[in-house]
């Protein structure tokens, strides 16, 4: 692998919702240092992206005992914080993490990235509702990411980093992958972003985490296939507006034809 690929997690204290939630406890560790030493199974560098907001300094500790260098930015420009820390690790490419997905799933990180560097492109991902199962990452070019930030307005340097590429994909070579099969379940929430959902990841974990072993996508689902009733822990939460967006942008991109698999935008 020539191109630098770096897996970026980006994590702060602040939450509207459920305030703290990168510390929840996972069967015995904080729910950050699950998902840094899940990344860290990819076999790519990782880094923590995170605020220079003083109530940080716990995640980078955090960071810290896993290994993990950190890189701390804007609070709230956060396509701004991915590019900074793209530029200061020397990454041509990101991976793009969401600190609130422990179950990030290693087989699509694999995929993803080896399609986009085959295909170099600009940025690469699994279109549709399975961004809201909260399992998915992306992969961004860091010139994408440049041109995102330099032409983007404001609504476009918050959560939702890719908004001005899926708003503008005449302007990138965007490439898409298919969730790997027998991981699609758009009914089954599987991020933390409220009280609920991390009672259910510590359900999920309570059941499967044992010491020195991760607790893959795969067995998540199988699990929740099996006890279907812990998934009214949060079956009637609403998904975050700018995740409903995306899904929604997707669906007039594929209207238009674009973008389809192995299909180049420039």
């Amino acid at each position: 692998m020539s191109a630098r690929v770096v897996v970026v997690v980006s994590a702060r204290m602040a939450s509207t919702r459920c305030p703290g939630k990168a510390l929840a406890p996972l069967g015995g560790r904080p729910l950050l240092e699950v998902l840094l030493t899940r990344m860290q199974a990819s076999g790519l560098p990782v880094v923590l992206a995170t605020s220079r907001n003083p109530e940080n300094d716990v995640l980078e500790a955090a960071a810290g005992r896993c290994g993990v260098p950190v890189f701390r930015g804007d609070e709230d420009d956060v396509l701004r914080r991915h590019l900074e820390c793209a530029r200061a690790h020397d990454a041509e490419h990101v991976v793009r993490v969401t600190g609130d997905n422990p179950l990030t799933d290693l087989e699509t990180i694999e995929r993803l990235v080896e399609l986009h560097l085959r295909e170099q492109a600009d940025y690469t991902y699994v279109p549709g509702d399975a961004l809201l199962m909260g399992i998915l990452s992306e992969v961004i070019s860091r010139a994408a990411l440049e041109r995102s930030w330099e032409r983007g307005e404001a609504r476009h340097r918050s959560e939702l980093v890719t908004l001005y590429i899926k708003e503008h994909p005449e302007e990138f070579r965007i490439r898409t992958e298919a969730l790997p099969a027998g991981l699609y379940r758009p009914s089954y929430r599987l991020t933390v972003d409220e009280a609920e959902d991390v009672r259910l990841m510590q359900a999920v974990f309570e059941r499967l985490a044992k010491p020195g072993k991760l607790v893959s996508t795969r067995d998540a689902i199988a699990l929740l296939d099996r006890e279907p009733q812990l998934l009214a822990l949060n079956a009637h939460l609403r998904h975050k507006a700018h995740n409903v967006r995306s899904v929604a942008l997707d669906g007039r991109l594929a209207g238009s034809a674009a973008p389809q698999a192995a299909k180049t935008r420039r």
